[in-house]
């Protein structure tokens, strides 16, 4: 009887180890993978001003003044392919582009810049967008900075 108790409590112990050891072992591989997928925040974060300045310089030069200018226009084209295969590099890891515009505010994917009453819209809906967010594998990196209707 004294050995069938210690026998059971043996058994016992030696399944919670095993237990214990697969817990271990199914965090750690729950960790290396978070790991991977977020060790690029810090770099994609560190390229979202280089995507703003492009961006910028292609709002920047009207389809006018480059019809006329042929340098302007290579010029144009040569930025535009440049923010094109940025944004293809930022889609192949996931870093998605966020424009909320008339989207509801999200205080974890929005950052409310200033407020403005508008009767026809639904308060707490974003109406304009001054910086464009980013979600990297559904983790916001920059809030989006918008524009939010207030009641009025």
């Amino acid at each position: 009887a004294v050995v069938s108790t210690q026998s059971t409590g043996m058994k016992d112990r030696y399944l919670r180890a095993l237990a214990d050891g697969e817990n271990v072992r199914n965090r750690a591989k729950r960790e290396l993978e978070d790991s991977k997928v977020y060790s690029i925040q810090s770099f994609a974060k560190d390229l979202l001003p280089v995507s703003d300045v492009l961006e910028k310089a292609l709002e920047s030069v009207k389809e006018e003044d480059r019809q006329g200018n042929a340098t302007l226009s290579n010029l144009h084209e040569g930025v535009t392919l440049t923010y094109n295969q940025l944004h293809q590099v930022f889609k192949r890891h996931n870093l998605i582009k966020i424009e909320p515009i008339d989207e509801e505010f999200d205080p974890v994917y929005h950052e409310a810049m200033f407020q403005v009453p508008d009767p026809e819209k639904t308060p707490g809906t974003i109406f304009s967008v001054i910086q464009s967010g980013y979600i990297l594998q559904s983790r916001s990196i920059r809030p989006a900075k918008v524009g939010v209707v207030k009641e009025t």
